[in-house]
């Protein structure tokens, strides 16, 4: 009887610490904030599900990061931040640029994974507009809060006596952006290339680059709460390594139609 007591003692103890093993091993759960309205980089699928650029990425780096469960959730665009911040979502997406007053608030990962080059971008036919100071007194329609935004409002800053003016829009108003472009509502708008040309095929090639000098200089980032230093760090290993093994240029000729990677991957 003794013999059988001790034998059920140690076995309860050995699955005790088996169920102990099972559960220190459980992945942590990392809620990952995306935009909602941005194809092809972060956008609802027609399963109502995150997708784009952004996401398979992200999806890519957790395969690396078995220790991680990433949990998507579509965000609108102006959240993705706010919610950073206040530790809601542990990383935020959609094509982040670096800015001063973002570093101040926000932890970017080290590295880059899209090159994310802008230009002022008009009305097909317009040739009166070669430079920012040729928007001095005109209108620029950007997203408030994006790096855009930023960039018109360094601007500003510098030339207070005659500033551009800023209409602001919602992710998603591509439509409506252009059309209040050609009708001349507003004189631009920024944005990349490759969008641009997206925008061109679905619209029915209604606007072209003012000049052929980006008014910013860029790769996308990650973005992270400030107290995340540990979860920034082990996403930037896992990205190295998808540039490394060229998965990352995979990804982006796939999904983007070329290789838009930061240079050090090319």
């Amino acid at each position: 009887m003794k013999k059988i007591f001790v034998f059920l003692f140690f076995a309860a103890t050995i699955g005790i610490l088996s169920a102990s093993a099972v559960q220190a091993a459980a992945p942590k759960k990392i809620i990952v904030g995306v935009g909602s309205a941005f194809k092809p980089y972060t956008y609802i699928d027609d399963k109502g599900q995150p997708a784009g650029y952004d996401v398979e990425v992200l999806k890519a780096v957790n395969k690396l990061l078995p220790q991680y469960q990433f949990v998507f959730e579509s965000l609108e665009f102006r959240n993705i931040l706010v919610s950073v911040g206040s530790k809601k979502i542990n990383i935020g997406s959609q094509q982040f640029e670096e800015n001063e007053e973002r570093r101040e608030k926000y932890l970017f990962s080290n590295e880059g994974f899209t090159v994310y080059n802008k230009y002022l971008v008009v009305k097909k036919g317009r040739k009166d507009i070669k430079s920012l100071d040729d928007m001095q007194g005109k209108t620029v329609t950007v997203s408030q809060g994006s790096n855009s935004a930023f960039v018109i409002k360094q601007y500003n800053d510098a030339h207070p006596n005659n500033p551009i003016k800023v209409v602001y829009y919602q992710s998603g108003q591509n439509e409506a952006i252009i059309a209040s472009i050609t009708s001349g509502q507003v004189d631009a708008t920024i944005q990349v290339k490759r969008v641009l040309d997206d925008w061109n095929k679905t619209y029915g090639n209604k606007l072209s680059l003012a000049y052929d000098k980006p008014v910013s200089i860029s790769d996308t980032y990650f973005i992270f709460n400030k107290s995340d230093k540990k979860l920034r760090d082990d996403v930037d290993k896992a990205l190295r390594q998808l540039k490394d093994s060229g998965e990352l240029k995979r990804l982006s000729i796939e999904i983007l139609g070329a290789d838009y990677t930061p240079p050090d991957n090319k």
